[in-house]
């Protein structure tokens, strides 16, 4: 891979969920960074390229490290994820089918939900 295709590959990243913790909305973050919450949105979900000045200005936004926004591959984000990969481990095939089944539903209500507030 070439450093061309480095510079545009998507990064996962930790945003909305540091995001959360500090207890803010789009809204009130993308006050914060001086941006639309729409730009945020798509950082937060990787519909739009996480540059490094977009990380050093989430990153002095949310008071954290850069480094603290981005997911390292193929890791567990934390104790709660790993709990959850081991328990789905133990699961039967029909079990982590259900089991996916309902995490996508929820997953769906909550992106319903954000972007009801980046709407609204």
């Amino acid at each position: 891979m070439n450093n061309k295709s480095l510079e545009y590959m998507i990064v996962e990243n930790r945003i909305k969920k540091k995001r959360k913790a500090r207890g803010l909305t789009l809204k009130q973050l993308a006050e914060i960074v001086g941006v639309s919450n729409q730009q945020i949105s798509h950082l937060e979900n990787g519909r739009r390229r996480l540059s490094v000045e977009w990380l050093l200005r989430i990153a002095e936004a949310l008071e954290c490290q850069p480094s603290d926004l981005l997911v390292e591959p193929g890791k567990p984000h934390d104790a709660r994820e790993r709990a959850i990969i081991e328990l789905f481990r133990e699961l039967s095939e029909e079990q982590q089918e259900a089991f996916m089944q309902a995490v996508t539903a929820l997953a769906k209500l909550a992106r319903l939900r954000d972007e009801v507030v980046v709407g609204g």
